[in-house]
């Protein structure tokens, strides 16, 4: 009699486990293809493009610019939610307050990272990261209802900022720097950087709170699907009706005082400056990506050849740093200087991917993590450890 009950109790075990992996299977993929995007995103900066390409693929490069970042801190969020699980749905102050510390910890990790990295590359987005996760930490058991709140808050914050403190300070919005002093550090963080946290912040919080929703269920998944095609469709839909079908130039015959060109860029979808539609449109179609990564994880967990974007998502810290540093340098020191086209900064993005991808296999058959998720596990994880392991399930998805 024992017997025969254990066996479905093992068998449901077994089940949860393989759904488990996959699920964590399904963030990894999401992660590659946020950094694959990342890195288009970032060349197409920092190698300037001096000739027009093809109009069909400047405007998917448009699509990805600003979007694949979005996803990146979505997942950080979802990471978070599982990371606390345990210690939110217990109450366990001693658990809360590890998770906590270790947000904390990994915050001042990457704070002095991103500040190093943000000496000599104006697009570094690790020190806002250390900020967002310093917010995730002090509301970190907070309800759904009040990170809703938080990220309404978050979104509706920068255009206020945008109109009034150029003025007030005497800045201009898209004159960036990395002086490191306090007062230009905050206008950095909050305002003139590429990734101000108010809103980018929003993209976490929302991430948080999807995060808490049981991802195995295939009909959970599925809602997710659809809500965020819905949200990134219909941000995208009011952007265009009245930036390209003549509403404000109907509305400029009717108001001649106002400036509505200045008051067009708060409805716009373009993530620089990132008003509220930007921030619509990001997290939608992050929610659908998520989801159809998921089901795609769960589909093919079993495949081989899924295994090294799989590990590609794994050592996402690590190739960010690389594709800043040794990425760039490789074509300074080849001497590269033509004319560069979109198609020239994309297929050079796709062969260093391709290497990475390649890379990040072979360093995992011999290691667990990363060289820099390595060490900032370490430096960030041990007091936590000490009072109460993390499951290895929620210590590789977040």
């Amino acid at each position: 009699m024992t017997a025969d009950t254990d066996v479905p109790a093992v068998e449901a075990s077994t089940v949860e486990e393989a759904r488990t992996a996959s699920r964590i299977q399904g963030f990894d993929i999401a992660r590659a293809l946020a950094i694959f995007g990342m890195i288009t995103v970032n060349y197409r900066a920092t190698f300037p493009v001096t000739v027009d390409g093809p109009a069909w693929l400047e405007w998917m490069a448009g699509q990805v610019n600003g979007r694949a970042a979005a996803l990146f801190v979505f997942l950080a969020g979802i990471g978070i939610s599982l990371l606390s699980r345990r210690g939110r749905l217990s109450d366990d102050a001693d658990l809360i307050r590890a998770d906590r510390m270790n947000l904390l910890r990994r915050s001042l990790f990457l704070l002095v990272i991103g500040f190093w990295f943000r000496q000599y590359w104006e697009y570094d987005i690790l020190h806002f990261y250390g900020v967002y996760l310093l917010i995730a930490a002090a509301i970190l058991t907070t309800s759904n209802r009040a990170l809703l709140i938080f990220t309404l808050l978050a979104t509706i914050v920068f255009p206020f900022l945008y109109y009034i403190l150029p003025e007030q300070l005497g800045i201009t919005f898209w004159a960036t720097t990395n002086a490191f002093t306090p007062r230009e550090i905050l206008i950095d963080l909050f305002f003139q950087g590429y990734h101000p946290v108010m809103p980018w912040v929003a993209f976490m919080l929302v991430g948080m709170m999807i995060g808490r929703l049981e991802l195995t269920d295939a009909s959970v998944r599925r809602r997710l699907l659809i809500w965020g095609v819905a949200i990134a469709l219909s941000a995208e839909a009011i952007a265009y009706l009245f930036l390209n079908m003549g509403t404000f130039k109907l509305m400029e015959d009717i108001f001649p005082m106002l400036d509505l060109e200045e008051a067009s860029v708060s409805l716009d979808s373009a993530p620089y400056p990132p008003m509220p539609l930007f921030v619509a449109v990001g997290a939608g179609w992050a929610m659908a990506i998520v989801s159809l990564c998921l089901s795609f994880g769960e589909r093919f967990a079993d495949r081989r050849w899924i295994m090294p974007l799989v590990h590609t998502g794994q050592l996402a810290l690590t190739i960010y740093i690389i594709h800043g540093t040794i990425g760039i340098w490789a074509v300074e020191w080849a001497g590269v200087k033509p004319s560069r086209t979109l198609g020239w900064v994309i297929g050079y993005s796709a062969i260093l991917y391709s290497i990475l991808i390649l890379l990040s296999t072979l360093w995992r058959r011999k290691f667990d993590r990363g060289p820099v998720e390595a060490i900032m596990r370490r430096l960030t994880d041990s007091w936590r450890s000490e009072i109460n392991p993390v499951p290895p399930e929620e210590a590789k998805a977040a």
